[in-house]
């Protein structure tokens, strides 16, 4: 590896992560996230008590993690974004389609004779962002307004780039202050990666439990 100024900061980084008495717990973290790119970093934690006593029976904080919070896969389904979240969903879709045409994984295989329709659900816009589109081979502008609004906050709901596929701004909110960040993370990844927990905290019950639970998360 050449010799920059840029290797140079990472090897340090790394060896200073190698000689810390929590590397073990770190690289587990690293390991449970599956080669994610760019994982959701959160903090906060979860409490766990008797409904009949209300007795805390255990409690988890990120606090004791490395850094100070757990890493989870950000679960996106751009390849651009994070190649190896986007694979572990194409292949989770490929095997969801399958099993509701033919059955398997705890669907019947009589689904066979059901009439198939293939719909396709557009989530709500949580805010305007940068995008990408193609149109005869040519990649168009972002978002190219005429008569473009303001926002609130003083900033233009327009964006005339034409952004090469890499661009780290794809995705990204043209005004941060209007995107709805907290509908977002309720949307996706949140629920796949904290069960039912939310932004606020809230106490969740299970059915047949004896035990219920308080989480308040975020996510940075």
């Amino acid at each position: 590896m050449p010799a920059t100024h840029d290797n140079a900061h990472a090897i340090t980084g790394m060896i200073k992560r190698l000689n810390r008495p929590d590397y073990d717990r770190w690289a587990s973290q690293i390991r449970h996230t599956g080669g994610c790119r760019q994982p959701i970093h959160l903090r906060g934690k979860v409490d766990h008590y008797d409904q009949a006593t209300g007795k805390l029976l255990h409690r988890y904080t990120t606090r004791s993690e490395p850094d100070g919070v757990l890493r989870v896969p950000c679960k996106t389904r751009r390849a651009t974004r994070c190649p190896a979240c986007a694979e572990t969903y194409r292949a989770d879709t490929y095997h969801l389609i399958r099993a509701g045409l033919i059955g398997g994984k705890g669907v019947p295989e009589t689904v066979t004779g059901h009439p198939t329709l293939f719909v396709t659900l557009t989530a709500p816009s949580f805010g305007a962002v940068h995008t990408r589109r193609e149109h005869g081979g040519k990649v168009q502008p972002c978002h190219a307004r005429r008569n473009a609004t303001t926002c609130p906050h003083g900033r233009a709901m327009t964006c005339t780039e034409r952004h090469h596929k890499d661009d780290p701004r794809l995705g990204e909110p043209l005004c941060p202050d209007c995107y709805d960040y907290t509908a977002a993370s309720c949307s996706t990844p949140w629920p796949r990666c904290c069960g039912n927990a939310s932004p606020t905290p809230y106490v969740a019950t299970w059915p047949n439990s004896a035990a219920c639970s308080s989480r308040s998360c975020a996510a940075t």
